[in-house]
């Protein structure tokens, strides 16, 4: 994944980790995550593995689909070739 998209991915993670009100700290401990982990995926620094992000989405209280929804949704468009 281009390092734009992680990024993309990493400020959808945090919006909706601030919706459930929790810290890093907290989202990280309830996806069985360390704190940095966590963090380098919300700064983009790491893609997220799909067993990770079912992790975290479990952790933060949200469909899957809701994130993937808010993603695509950020995502610039793709010219049609």
């Amino acid at each position: 994944m281009r390092q734009r998209e992680n990024q993309i991915v990493g400020q959808v993670l945090a919006a909706f980790r601030d919706r459930a009100g929790l810290s890093q700290e907290d989202a990280a401990h309830a996806a069985d995550l360390h704190r940095a982990q966590y963090g380098h995926y919300e700064q983009g620094r790491n893609a997220v593995p799909y067993v990770v992000m079912l992790r975290i989405v479990r952790a933060l209280g949200v469909p899957i689909e809701d994130v993937s929804a808010a993603v695509e949704k950020a995502l610039p468009k793709r010219r049609p070739r």
